[in-house]
């Protein structure tokens, strides 16, 4: 499974990517996979605290347990150890894209061939 553990908010959190943690962002959020990085751009204040929200909560939902923290206080956490800068946000969003890249399969070919009949 794709995670990583980061320090946030005074404690070790284990944030969830692949297809569960996607699929819950997407549910939940309201927004597409090919909206996600707009969204980013757009309002990063918002998205960036909820996307690891999200990836974080994962692994309480996976678990079928209460999630003890809420998006406000992801953003909260992510204030208080300096914001977007911060070593945590930069690691998760590393971790986050590469998620999204891993394993996919390149076309070598990219030109495709047209025959006449």
């Amino acid at each position: 499974m794709k995670q990583i553990t980061l320090n946030i908010g005074g404690q070790d959190c284990i944030f969830y990517f692949g297809l569960g943690f996607l699929g819950n962002l997407i549910e939940k959020s309201g927004v597409g996979m090919h909206e996600i990085d707009a969204k980013i751009q757009e309002n990063p204040f918002k998205w960036m605290p909820l996307i690891m929200f999200h990836s974080v909560a994962f692994g309480y939902i996976r678990n079928n347990e209460e999630i003890p923290f809420t998006s406000f206080e992801v953003a909260d956490w992510i204030d208080a150890d300096g914001g977007f800068d911060s070593k945590v946000v930069i690691d998760f969003f590393a971790a986050f894209r590469q998620s999204l890249v891993k394993d996919v399969p390149i076309d070598t070919d990219t030109k495709k061939k047209v025959t006449k009949k």
